[in-house]
């Protein structure tokens, strides 16, 4: 009897393994950044490179404002890959990048509501 449950499980992870890796693939890493949008950073006329901007965490509290972005921690003021952190919210950051104002969210739009 111990032998015949054996095979069946696994004959059972055989055939429908695949088709559970299938369903893995679909599912996010809650962990995981979500993507921000890229902005194209220009440094004169023939030269444009993208620049991303991923916030991963925002602490807004009485005292202070930190915001974690593409890994660093920065304040209000505080420079990050080529931008000027204008202001930091509760959801979303403003940045200044050469000159033009950028917003990126903690989450985007869909799944805040």
């Amino acid at each position: 009897m111990h032998s015949r449950c054996s095979m069946l499980t696994v004959s059972a992870v055989l055939l429908f393994g695949p088709l559970l890796t299938v369903g893995a693939e679909l599912l996010r890493d809650p962990t995981r950044p979500y993507a921000t949008p890229v902005v194209a950073a220009t440094r004169g006329p023939a030269k444009a490179r993208p620049a991303t901007f991923s916030v991963s965490a925002i602490l807004v509290s009485q005292k202070r404002r930190v915001a974690i972005v593409n890994g660093k921690r920065v304040s209000e003021g505080d420079q990050v890959d080529g931008a000027t952190v204008v202001k930091i919210l509760a959801d979303r950051l403003r940045l200044n990048l050469h000159g033009k104002e950028i917003t990126t969210r903690l989450l985007p739009d869909p799944l805040r509501k």
